[in-house]
């Protein structure tokens, strides 16, 4: 891989990057220097190299995995993925100007500065991991300001283990170190009354509406999770399966309300949403439906048939256990007042 760069406020400035992989990982230090910025259209095609580059500084570095092969520049629809080091502060105007193909980007909370445009064009970009090793504040709003397409966003608290055993930092980022967040599309569209010649607009997603819960660049989760009946009445069922999920599987700032929230759409949907999980071959979250104890007959059975008629063996197997399960602990709450009331009977009669 090789990068181009020049010396910044003390620090290095990225200019462009050749390789050979879609995925484009900047190291932290250049030349003993600490990677701050990233300049305008520095993945962008639409860059004027010859200019750009006249007096820039070249670092290389050889991985191995593209021998024989050349390198090319790492910019437009020829970048996938990009992760920054948590040392980069600053990206330029313009920086990912036509990467049509950019779907996963990384970044840390010292990323602050956005320029202006710098998701222009960005239509696939669908995630973002977010890792917070200062606080509770980062970039993020300005960037999901920039787009309009769902966008999942996972946070990765890892100032909260200063000090912890590394033993312990699995147990903490499985139930309140991590957060994984659904920010749904959202869109307008002029709709024309031809009888009444008027012109009104139609507003889509509830996306809009969560694009607003940060204050001062930190995430409100209590208004984050307050909008769930917003995205209810006007998200699609895939958008809702990933947001209650998520929430319930990765918990940081998620209230005991909230909490019953989720779980409440989950039981209310939930013989359309066992078969999209069905569907979508997601043992886990069916997994995770028998460990939140949400399941009912009708939707065990509906997610039977829907596995049936898909030829689906293992997930088939799966919910025949646990529809057993759910028969004999049915009849166990059936049996046990019966036999209080028989010895209640015995005592009497005694």
């Amino acid at each position: 891989m090789k990068i181009y760069y020049r010396e910044k406020s003390g620090g290095i400035e990225i200019l462009r990057c050749f390789g050979i992989e879609g995925r484009v990982e900047i190291p932290g230090m250049i030349e003993d220097k600490l990677v701050v910025s990233a300049a305008p259209y520095a993945f962008s095609s639409h860059m004027e190299e010859k200019e750009e580059l006249k007096n820039a500084c070249l670092w290389e570095v050889s991985d191995g995995l593209g021998f024989g092969r050349e390198e090319h520049v790492l910019a437009g629809n020829d970048v996938e993925e990009i992760a920054f080091p948590h040392t980069l502060k600053e990206i330029g105007r313009y920086i990912f100007y036509g990467c049509g193909n950019l779907r996963k980007l990384e970044f840390s909370d010292s990323l602050m500065q956005i320029g202006c445009g710098a998701f222009t064009g960005c239509h696939a970009l669908e995630k973002l991991t977010v890792h917070m090793r200062q606080g509770k504040k980062s970039g993020v709003k300005e960037m999901l300001g920039e787009m309009w397409q769902r966008i999942d966003v996972n946070f990765l608290y890892e100032y909260e283990e200063d000090g912890i055993e590394k033993s312990d930092i699995m147990h903490r980022r499985e139930n309140k170190s991590e957060a994984r967040l659904v920010f749904p599309e959202h869109y307008d569209e002029a709709v024309e009354n031809t009888p009444a010649r008027i012109l009104y607009t139609e507003y889509h997603g509830s996306g809009s509406n969560y694009r607003q819960c940060f204050y001062d660049r930190e995430l409100n989760y209590q208004e984050y999770d307050r909008l769930f009946e917003m995205a209810v009445a006007m998200d699609k069922l895939e958008v809702l399966v990933d947001m209650s999920f998520g929430r319930l599987e990765f918990p940081y700032g998620l209230t005991g309300k909230a909490r019953e929230n989720y779980r409440e759409y989950i039981r209310k949907n939930l013989g359309d949403i066992a078969e999209y999980l069905v569907k979508k071959e997601d043992m886990h979250r069916l997994e995770m439906i028998s460990s939140q104890k949400l399941w009912t007959l009708k939707a065990i059975d509906s997610a039977l048939d829907c596995a049936s008629k898909r030829k689906e063996t293992e997930v088939s197997a799966f919910l025949m256990n646990e529809r057993a399960n759910l028969v004999d602990n049915q009849a166990e709450t059936i049996e046990k007042p019966l036999n209080v009331r028989n010895i209640r009977r015995k005592r009497f009669e005694l």
